[in-house]
């Protein structure tokens, strides 16, 4: 009794739809052939049964290291889903396989944007505490620490992005 309904709940759950993200890197060698390459991509996650959602462009960065002796890509990403979990291992062996493709990762959508929190910031949050007790309210040195954490974080953003903006020399 018990294994039939295991089999019957993992049977419910893989009948599920998810959606997932697929970011990849084009090489700048093939950048002429985006459009040819996402069409790829598009019929092999249709071959597998998935349908795409929607294709991004963000276009072409600077790497933090070379990859393959070079230094920027091009950048897109697609959206899609699919309700078979198996998709994604096949979907990952051959977009490995394909040599236009530099790098990719694929991640489930319901893991994007959740919030990064620095550190200082984290060690901020109140924790619960038990039935009566008495919480402190942050303090003025708590605060400036937390503003001042935030503030480093904005200029480092802007930074990298003078940084990445750089084109290749």
């Amino acid at each position: 009794m018990i294994l039939r309904f295991g089999q019957a709940f993992i049977r419910k759950l893989a009948s599920y739809i998810m959606e997932y993200e697929l970011l990849f890197i084009i090489s700048l060698d093939n950048e002429e052939k985006i459009e040819e390459i996402k069409h790829e991509i598009e019929k092999t996650i249709a071959d597998l049964g998935g349908k795409v959602l929607s294709f991004t462009d963000i276009g072409k960065r600077k790497f933090a290291y070379p990859i393959k002796h070079q230094t920027h890509g091009f950048y897109s990403y697609a959206r899609f889903k699919t309700d078979d979990n198996s998709v994604i291992a096949e979907l990952n062996r051959r977009i490995s396989l394909n040599g236009k493709v530099m790098r990719h990762l694929i991640v489930r959508a319901s893991e994007i944007g959740k919030p990064v929190v620095s550190p200082e910031a984290e060690r901020l949050v109140e924790q619960p505490t038990a039935p009566g007790t008495k919480t402190e309210p942050p303090t003025k040195e708590k605060k400036e620490i937390a503003e001042k954490a935030k503030a480093s974080m904005d200029e480092l953003d802007k930074k990298l992005d003078e940084l990445l903006e750089e084109s290749p020399k």
